[in-house]
């Protein structure tokens, strides 16, 4: 154990070294642009290895050991005292802020070495280890009370969060279905009104035919004297021009009778998911749900007859797709396990 008189002194002496401030010890507005900042890792280094052993039982070092810590403290306190009393006239200043830093960081080396030894055995008699120790274990132990909790609170709300998933991925396929049925609502109306355009052409044309039929009949008028040439140019022309018209009307009539035959299946797409939609939200039965969306399926994707066009041929093609849809959608859906034999 050190003497009072030997920890008196070394606490005198780290004084020296603890009294600076270093923002004052860097730069300072009458040394212009000459600064410290190179040495400032060594001046904060000393100050605080000054301001730990200030902090801790001295009285646990031996005398050699305090001895030996002093011996090294005058060096680091003079280049400090260099560095408070630095001026920029008298020589060259970067020379000497130069010459003061160099001796600085030696000075500070033997510093270090002599009390780094001394500083972790200080710490743990002065019990701030062996609180930071209980600390530590403390904390360990709540995170694992803290763990444990948060384990019963997931066992304890598995259930509840399984519900949720399971309701985020009915709303996530309720709002997929209602994007689709307002794309299959929209595509209709916006069928419809192609259609009334070609409906008036359909009106045009025809009207068109008609007035050239019965004009055909007056005009031009045949000579009484006309040969049979002069005749079958006349009637070929009539013929021809009339034939033209009604094919035209036969055509525009034929594309809108397409147009309002989509019109109907988009429609019918658009009601028939909205009914999907409606017969989901009023069950949970996981089969009852597979059923509708099989019914479903066929009933969107297959062939609907409109009345517009002819469905015979386009309805064994159809028949065929939902069949595949079928058997993908039967691929999907997991299989139920059967009950346990009593």
């Amino acid at each position: 154990m050190a003497s009072d008189e030997v920890v008196q002194q070394l606490r005198e002496q780290l004084e020296t070294i603890n009294q600076y401030r270093e923002s004052e010890l860097i730069s300072r507005p009458a040394w212009g642009t000459i600064t410290f900042d190179a040495a400032r890792q060594d001046i904060e280094t000393a100050r605080t290895i000054a301001a730990d052993l200030l902090s801790m039982p001295l009285a646990h070092l031996t005398d050699e050991a305090a001895q030996e810590i002093m011996n090294h403290i005058p060096g680091v306190a003079q280049q400090l005292q260099q560095i408070d009393d630095f001026k920029i006239e008298g020589g060259p200043p970067e020379q000497n802020r130069d010459n003061i830093a160099s001796h600085l960081k030696s000075a500070l080396t033997n510093l270090h070495a002599a009390s780094s030894l001394w500083i972790p055995y200080l710490a743990y008699k002065s019990g701030s280890f062996s609180e930071s120790i209980r600390q530590f274990d403390a904390a360990v132990t709540g995170a694992e009370g803290r763990l444990e909790e948060i384990d019963t609170y997931v066992k304890d709300k598995r259930d509840e969060i399984d519900k949720i998933t399971e309701k985020a991925r009915e709303a996530s396929a309720s709002a997929g279905a209602a994007t689709f049925t307002t794309e299959f609502a929209n595509e209709a109306d916006e069928l419809a009104n192609v259609s009334k355009k070609w409906l008036w052409a359909v009106g045009i044309i025809g009207f068109l035919t008609l007035i050239s039929a019965l004009g055909s009949l007056f005009w031009p008028p045949l000579p009484d004297d006309a040969s049979s040439w002069i005749t079958l140019r006349h009637v070929v022309a009539k013929v021809s021009v009339i034939a033209a018209l009604f094919t035209g009307t036969i055509w525009c009539g034929r594309i809108y009778r397409a147009l309002r035959h989509q019109r109907s299946i988009n429609r019918h797409r658009a009601l028939s998911l909205k009914t999907f939609q409606a017969f989901v939200e009023a069950t949970d039965d996981p089969a009852t749900r597979d059923a509708v969306l099989m019914a479903a399926t066929k009933s969107i994707f297959s062939n609907v007859p409109t009345g517009f066009v002819d469905e015979r041929a386009a309805s064994q093609d159809a028949s065929v797709n939902v069949l595949e849809v079928g058997r993908s959608a039967g691929k999907v859906i997991p299989a139920r396990p059967s009950p346990p034999d009593p």
